[in-house]
């Protein structure tokens, strides 16, 4: 509300909760002193969770939090608390898990009602103004929970304990060995709920499920399986044709509202935009098809045309809706398209992205392709020059806004699709962009050599998380790998140890999300729209055990495994990137090590490794220039010192090959199993 007073969320960084700042309900941020004013008061607490992309949050914000008559009530009866999911991942997911025990089903808005002790008693999602579709209003939700404390508050305190023993018991049982049962229970899971008309696990709502391919990649390297690696194509196939990419703009939305890809949530995730690069560029070495490269350059591209801030770092998201509406920033009329491309040449373009008069959105037309078609390569570069042209009309019309929020988890996840990318294709620039953005996160978003969560308004904050230590890790070993600076390594071996002094559990294995144990400690597991930070330091360990040759690092991913063993056990599909790191550890990883003078003489070394799809490998990379240091951070190097003749070294279960002196014959080492 323009002009309206200012809370306290005034002083805040994040954009979610800035955009809450003028709201007349009182809002304070997470931290004590909200808990203690609710201790002084005596009140309950209102805590409201949700990120800047989301819709519901702002539909939420607009009908409730902007009322008076409904903040009013909230300020004389609850203390409320504001808090963005993406700068405490572990508040979300503790409320979520709670919210969850309590209703069977959650989401944001997230809407949870605590004692001032922070135990949650009731809660919810979204609550409408006026009651609708059996749903309360908010007031009436307000109203109720109110009453309860006031005058019942022996069924509160029953509400908590329940809610307690709910929580716990999802934790309980989580030790166990995994083994290779796992991953054909995986593989079995995923094919059972797999679409085969239109590609995809499930129905409506679809997401692409990025670790879920990743998974089902390496079950066909592994196994040679076929419909593993359909399955994938197809979904790859149909996400890539479907609305849910943007064709002008380059990326996709996050997730599909229907089962054929037409319709999206127009928000687009940084993360999710990252992962799909990452996993599109796996299966272009798998199968070649040289669509699935232009699909991660035009991703890729739209990530440093419009999510880099000037330093280098990779902004968080852009909404889902704009000035105009949901969706109508990225649709079309056939009127449109000929004035601005011209009656014959718009007529091709119609045809080939299915513009119509009657539109398939709202009477307009989201674009897309037919999937088994794809644009005839005769039109191909018609079409390409037509895309441009309506990029740059699309961008005199009302953008939707964008998260500026960089975030050190997310920008690791970047930093491996650029790097990874870059290398496979060939294309320095993508590289740069990730030691770019690498080089901002160790200098901008650490302080006294630990890493903080994220940078906005020039300024960045709170202590790093586990998946900022694990996703940015990860990140820094695909940048090593990509282009071998020994900084990558090293900061990459820094930042494990770091990671596990501040956050493994010493006694039953695995990483703690935080190392306050605020509102609990918690350890995840569970593979979602992004993986677990547990999953990923999992794979991270294996990799850095292997490129430096510390065992107890894999000593270290070996307790990781155990610890969720149960878990993963019981529902392999939903782990499916712990399945990843299980995977090297019951079948093995390969090492690969290029020597050469200088990096023209790696160069063919390196592209071959690149050139084809070895989840199982890691590559070191020395030259005249980088060896001595390298010697000092990997023990692999130990009698490989480089000569005038470039070497390529590859080992596997303890044992290796004849140094290869050509790509030729590295090739067929690689090729062979």
């Amino acid at each position: 509300m323009p002009g309206a007073r200012a809370n306290r969320l005034a002083d805040e960084k994040s954009p979610y909760l800035l955009e809450h700042a003028h709201n007349p309900v009182d809002w304070w941020p997470w931290g004590k002193e909200a808990s203690a004013k609710a201790k002084n008061d005596g009140k309950p607490i209102f805590l409201s969770i949700g990120y800047s992309t989301c819709h519901w949050c702002h539909v939420m914000r607009r009908e409730s939090f902007e009322d008076e008559k409904t903040a009013a009530f909230i300020n004389k009866n609850f203390i409320p608390i504001k808090v963005d999911r993406e700068e405490r991942p572990e508040v979300d997911a503790y409320y979520m898990g709670a919210v969850q025990a309590m209703t069977g089903g959650g989401g944001w808005p997230l809407s949870v009602f605590l004692t001032p002790e922070l135990k949650a008693f009731y809660g919810g999602t979204y609550f409408p103004p006026e009651p609708r579709f059996g749903m309360p209003s908010f007031m009436q939700v307000l109203e109720f929970v109110s009453t309860l404390w006031k005058e019942k508050r022996e069924e509160v305190t029953e509400n908590t304990r329940r809610v307690a023993e709910a929580l716990s018991d999802q934790a309980v049982g989580g030790q166990g060995e995994p083994g290779k049962g796992a991953l054909e229970e995986c593989y079995a899971d995923l094919l059972s709920s797999f679409d085969a008309d239109h590609g995809g696990f499930g129905t409506a709502p679809k997401f692409p499920l990025p670790s879920a391919l990743g998974f089902l990649l390496r079950y066909h390297f592994r196994t040679g399986n076929a419909f593993a690696l359909s399955s994938v194509t197809k979904t790859l196939d149909e996400v890539m044709a479907g609305g849910i990419r943007d064709h002008v703009g380059g990326g996709f939305h996050r997730y599909s509202t229907d089962r054929v890809w037409l319709v999206p949530h127009f928000e687009k995730m940084l993360y999710d935009n990252a992962q799909l690069a990452r996993v599109y560029t796996e299966a272009y070495q798998v199968t070649g098809k040289p669509g699935y490269a232009e699909a991660v350059q035009e991703t890729l591209g739209w990530i440093m045309g419009e999510m880099r801030s000037a330093e280098g770092g990779f902004y968080s998201a852009q909404d889902a809706d704009s000035e105009e509406g949901e969706g109508r920033f990225y649709s079309w009329t056939p009127r449109e398209i000929a004035r601005l491309l011209g009656e014959d040449v718009g007529a091709v373009f119609n045809r080939a992205f299915g513009v119509t008069a009657t539109g398939n959105f709202a009477g307009r037309s989201l674009l897309r392709l037919d999937p088994r078609g794809g644009i005839p390569e005769v039109a191909g570069e018609v079409i390409r020059r037509a895309k441009g042209t309506l990029y740059r009309e699309r961008l005199s019309r009302p953008r939707p806004a964008t998260d500026e929020k960089i975030l050190t988890s997310w920008n690791g996840l970047a930093i491996s699709a650029f790097a990874f990318a870059g290398a496979v294709m060939g294309n320095r620039g993508f590289i740069d962009t990730a030691a770019r953005s690498a080089g901002f996160v160790l200098e901008s978003n650490s302080k006294e050599g630990r890493l903080l969560r994220m940078h906005a308004g020039g300024r960045a904050a709170l202590p790093g998380t586990l998946e900022d230590y694990a996703f940015f890790i990860q990140g820094l070993l695909d940048l090593f790998e990509a282009s071998p600076d020994p900084r990558w390594l090293r900061e990459a071996s820094r930042l494990a140890a770091v990671m596990r002094g501040e956050l493994e559990d010493k006694g039953a294995g695995g990483f703690f999300l935080t190392a306050e144990p605020e509102p609990a400690p918690l350890k995840e597991s569970y593979d979602g729209p992004t993986p677990s930070g547990n999953s990923v330091a999992a794979l991270d360990l294996i990799r850095l055990s292997e490129l430096t040759g510390d065992d107890e690092l894999s000593r270290c991913a070996d307790r990781t495994l155990r610890a969720f063993g149960g878990e993963v056990n019981r529902r392999p599909s939903a782990h499916a990137c712990m399945l990843m790191a299980l995977d090297l550890r019951v079948n093995g990883t390969r090492e690969v090590v290029v020597t050469a003078s200088g990096d023209a003489g790696a160069k063919p070394m390196r592209d071959e490794v690149y050139r084809r799809f070895i989840p199982d490998r890691v590559l070191l990379t020395a030259t005249g220039k980088t060896y001595a240091e390298l010697a000092k951070l990997s023990t692999l190097l130990e009698g490989r010192e480089p000569v005038a003749r470039p070497r390529a070294y590859v080992c596997q279960n303890f044992a290796c090959k004849v140094p290869a002196d050509s790509a030729e014959t590295l090739a067929s080492q690689l090729a062979a199993r």
